[in-house]
């Protein structure tokens, strides 16, 4: 496993937004990725979360966090993922974790995200951590773009 660090960041420079942004639409495709407008705003308003190399800093996984403005006590997971480069060797699993020990030191009661039907490694890993299917959102994110929708009781 390759050593990393995870870390939030609460400020920014637009070295480190363009760096997330390339990575994004290297990783999620230019129509699910994040931008130079919407980094900061999460930044300041949500969480970002990184995992970072320790040997050169390299960001290798991101996790984008919002609040749920209509139940305070729970967070939705926006995006969580690890550079394509970088999969299979424990980052993602080591992020997840990190992400929910942050949550629940913010006494947060849940957290929710999507994810792709057809993906079971990642429906799976996060299985793993105790999150349950509980229901398919049809068209989600466009028509025929459907995801199930996951939650964590923390």
């Amino acid at each position: 496993m390759i050593d990393i660090s995870i870390n939030e960041v609460k400020s920014f420079d637009y070295r480190l937004i363009d760096e997330i942004k390339n990575l994004e639409k290297k990783n999620l495709g230019s129509e699910a990725s994040i931008n130079q407008w919407v980094i900061p705003v999460i930044i300041r308003y949500g969480k970002l979360i990184i995992a970072q190399k320790i040997s050169d800093n390299k960001i290798v996984g991101v996790c984008e966090l919002v609040k749920n403005w209509y139940d305070m006590r729970a967070a939705f997971i926006h995006s969580l993922y690890v550079d394509r480069e970088f999969r299979s060797k424990g980052i993602g699993k080591k992020l997840i974790s990190e992400v929910i020990n942050i949550l629940k030191k913010e006494n947060l009661e849940s957290v929710e995200l999507t994810v792709d039907p057809e993906n079971m490694t990642v429906i799976n890993l996060y299985k793993g951590f105790g999150f349950i299917l509980v229901s398919l959102e049809k068209d989600e994110y466009g028509k025929a773009v459907d995801r199930y929708l996951m939650r964590l009781k923390l």
